[in-house]
């Protein structure tokens, strides 16, 4: 006999989202995390308009009005410096956000308990429970601090119930003991970051360094600087694994060279970090091809589901998030599993186009010539780059708009060559949820 109508795997924005959007629709839901509420994670930390949306949606709005806001992007490349506002839209605020995802994580966690979640920290999905081919629960480990440091198992146990979403994070080992895989021909990302004290804490954009240079060389990758507004900034190197010659990129020296090379006027160095470098492998591009089974659901960074522009994977995650639980309830409300068949289908219909096209940009600026080009090109006009970020941060009108809108759509149909009709993104909220208050 099932304990719960539904168990969610991690308590990362997508996870609990999903945990909250179930228990938004009357469902009986726990909320397994390996770490203790609050803990950090190696990321950007910051929220574009889709991700700003979403918390809204979510009633989270208490918690991000404290969140440093951010007007839009800053870019450099091609020794030309620009500043560029968020798209002004009809579906989606004009500002982002920047918060650290000890925070973030916290916030979104803490609304989904608000919402009727048993959130159970310190717990380790550790196996899943199967009744042949069909996962009907799993099998848990409860750890607790040790004397002396580290942890000890304090308890185990097992927990039942009809449906699991699975959001671990990119490396995902409960997904691996589902058996899932990332397609190792789909791009992989590498990051690496680190916290700086810093006065320009509190600037109003973000900013993306699309070359990397040092004693006139060209470094590979490009680097990011994100104000937390309390007095530190997230400061990063990104870099796309496409060789094997990538595989030997020293990260940690890449962000040392990446600190040397901004203006001394950023008052960023070495000795001002507040901790260590930390470094992340991202799957992009939506490389896990089959992201469910019988009796279970991935979304977020475990199904693959970060934009292959960019790197960001906190939008997807709350999006997938609440997809996967409007697919478990309805599931739920038929008596059957039949809708978690159309996971993939709506996932494809929503994001398919988009990361297809992500995917053939990655491809391109994988040829540091042809990069170097695009790059002198584009931050030679204003409007270019205006639309480069709309596609970058997959921010557009869903029917109508302006000429860039329209462009916009019109890349992702032809990026869709080989896949259904498109059809304009909707993700359906779960049946009985209770939607927060409107974007402002």
């Amino acid at each position: 006999m099932a304990d719960y109508d539904a168990i969610v795997v991690g308590a990362g924005p997508g996870g609990s989202a999903a945990a909250y959007w179930l228990a938004a629709a009357g469902l009986k839901v726990v909320l397994l995390e390996k770490k203790a509420l609050g803990r950090d994670k190696v990321c950007g930390d910051g929220l574009t308009p889709r991700a700003t949306k979403a918390l809204v949606e979510m009633g989270v709005r208490p918690a991000t009005e404290s969140y440093h806001r951010i007007r839009g992007l800053r870019v450099l490349g091609a020794d030309r410096e620009m500043e560029l506002d968020w798209p002004s839209l009809s579906n989606f605020p004009a500002n982002g956000l920047v918060a650290a995802r000890a925070v973030l994580d916290a916030d979104i966690t803490r609304r989904a308990v608000e919402a009727g979640v048993e959130l159970r920290d310190m717990t380790e999905a550790v196996e899943p429970v199967r009744e042949g081919t069909t996962v009907v629960g799993v099998k848990w480990v409860r750890k607790e601090p040790a004397e002396g440091g580290g942890v000890i198992k304090a308890d185990e146990g097992e927990i039942l119930a009809p449906f699991t979403i699975v959001a671990d994070g990119a490396s995902s080992s409960f997904g691996r003991a589902l058996g899932i895989k990332m397609d190792p021909s789909y791009p992989l990302g590498l990051g690496i970051r680190a916290y700086y004290q810093t006065d320009r804490h509190d600037d109003d954009f973000i900013e993306s360094w699309l070359e990397l240079r040092k004693d006139d060389l060209l470094l590979p990758g490009y680097g990011w600087l994100f104000p937390l507004g309390d007095g530190t900034m997230n400061v990063g190197v990104g870099l796309l694994q496409t060789s094997k010659r990538d595989l030997n990129v020293n990260l940690s020296r890449l962000q040392h060279d990446f600190i040397d090379c901004l203006p001394k006027s950023y008052g960023i160095t070495h000795e001002s970090a507040t901790g260590p470098y930390k470094s992340a492998r991202l799957p992009l591009g939506g490389s896990i091809r089959k992201p469910y089974g019988d009796g279970f659901l991935c979304i977020g960074d475990a199904a693959g589901m970060i934009n292959p522009f960019n790197g960001e994977g906190i939008d997807y995650a709350l999006e997938t998030g609440k997809l996967a639980a409007g697919m478990v309830s309805a599931a739920l409300s038929r008596g059957d599993s039949a809708e978690l068949h159309d996971y993939q289908t709506a996932l494809r219909d929503i994001y398919g186009g988009y990361y297809r096209l992500g995917r053939l940009f990655l491809k391109m600026i994988s040829k540091p010539e042809l990069f170097r080009l695009m790059c002198g090109i584009g931050m030679r006009s204003e409007t270019v780059m205006a639309f480069a970020l709309q596609v970058l941060a997959n921010l557009g009108e869903d029917n109508g708009g302006k000429m860039a809108d329209r462009a916009f759509r019109g890349l992702v149909r032809a990026a869709e060559k080989g896949l259904d009709e498109y059809r304009d993104p909707e993700i359906p909220t779960p049946s009985g949820a209770k939607v927060g208050a409107g974007v402002s």
